[in-house]
């Protein structure tokens, strides 16, 4: 996976694949590991039991998260969406149940986004120079754009059980939006499975919490100011929730001085243009809280306070004020309770 420009948030300088342990060997421990994934950084934070060995248990976790992403990266030539994505229109192609899982999770978003959140942009990933093969210095032409329309819609998969095939060859689906919230909701079941209930899971700026920290607070995670230099904005409480934030200020293109995000906006073919600087969900996945923060981000801020209202959303916006230079925020009464 490219970074996805997938934001928050709490955990900053993250150290690769360090573990540290916060209490005397007698007691509960609070264990931090953490190191690169997907793209982009992940961060565990368990409060171990009494008793419980961490070796084991974080070479699982690392083998659960690196096995998803040989399965969802297009950035490994041998993964299950680039083999599917050389694949010709009409065969049917095996998926393992993971990949089948998100792929259930995208086309149902994407059909409740009414196509805002659409995994099949990756031909359109690819053009505007955020996927595998690099930076592009030129805007894709317009007839190229043209010609890539019937490799674009979610509506051209078909998803049968564990068997995935395209409408249409070309068509090459990009899981980036939602894998990661995915992976996140994968290593948090594992914990729970393990007897570990509490727990704060981030994988590049997806989070996932149950219980409470060391201290026996409920956690707080941080989301960050919509700005290359960051900082924390606001401070949100998790009780057993998962939160993912979109923006467009991490990763973007500059083209003759013109600004380009990398969110796709799947109804125009092109970078979403648009006042909203940052979106966050809550939701009780992280996969749901990635795919929605998404589909929000490629809307603007009209069209996604409305989708929020709606689906009575927990969602927080940032929205560029063009005429102060400064922003607004807009916050859903489903989000207000999490603030702190």
């Amino acid at each position: 996976f490219n970074s996805s420009g997938h934001c928050s948030l709490f955990f900053v300088g993250l150290l690769s694949c360090l573990l540290i342990a916060c209490a005397p060997a007698n007691k509960a421990q609070s264990l931090t590991f953490s190191g690169p994934l997907m793209g982009t950084d992940f961060r565990i934070t368990v409060v171990l039991p009494t008793g419980m060995e961490s070796d084991l248990l974080f070479e699982r976790i690392k083998a659960t998260m690196q096995a998803l992403e040989q399965s969802m990266s297009t950035y490994i030539d041998d993964s299950e969406v680039s083999q599917f994505n050389a694949a010709r229109a009409g065969q049917e192609f095996e998926i393992s149940d993971e990949v089948a899982q998100v792929l259930a999770e995208a086309l149902s978003i994407a059909v409740l986004s009414d196509g805002y959140f659409d995994v099949t942009v990756g031909q359109l990933v690819n053009a505007w120079g955020f996927g595998p093969g690099g930076r592009i210095e030129k805007q894709p032409a317009p007839e190229q754009l043209l010609a890539l329309q019937q490799s674009v819609g979610y509506q051209k998969l078909q998803l049968n059980d564990r068997y995935l095939s395209k409408d249409h060859d070309g068509v090459m689906i990009d899981l980036s939006a939602i894998a990661k919230g995915y992976t996140v909701d994968r290593v948090a079941a594992y914990l729970l499975r393990q007897g570990i209930s509490n727990f704060l899971v981030d994988i590049g700026g997806e989070l996932r919490a149950a219980g409470r920290n060391i201290d026996g607070q409920l956690w707080r995670v941080g989301i960050e100011r919509p700005e290359v230099l960051g900082g924390v904005d606001r401070i949100v409480v998790l009780d057993n929730m998962a939160i993912a934030t979109s923006g467009d200020y991490r990763s973007f293109l500059l083209i003759d001085g013109e600004k380009f995000s990398h969110t796709i906006d799947p109804t125009t073919m092109r970078p979403a243009l648009h006042q909203l600087a940052l979106v966050s969900v809550i939701s009780d996945r992280a996969s749901t809280a990635d795919a929605l923060a998404t589909a929000m981000m490629a809307m603007g801020e009209d069209k996604a306070q409305q989708f929020a209202q709606q689906n009575q959303l927990a969602a927080y916006f940032v929205i560029r004020d063009a005429a102060s230079g400064g922003y607004k925020t807009i916050i859903t009464p489903q989000f207000l309770p999490n603030l702190q």
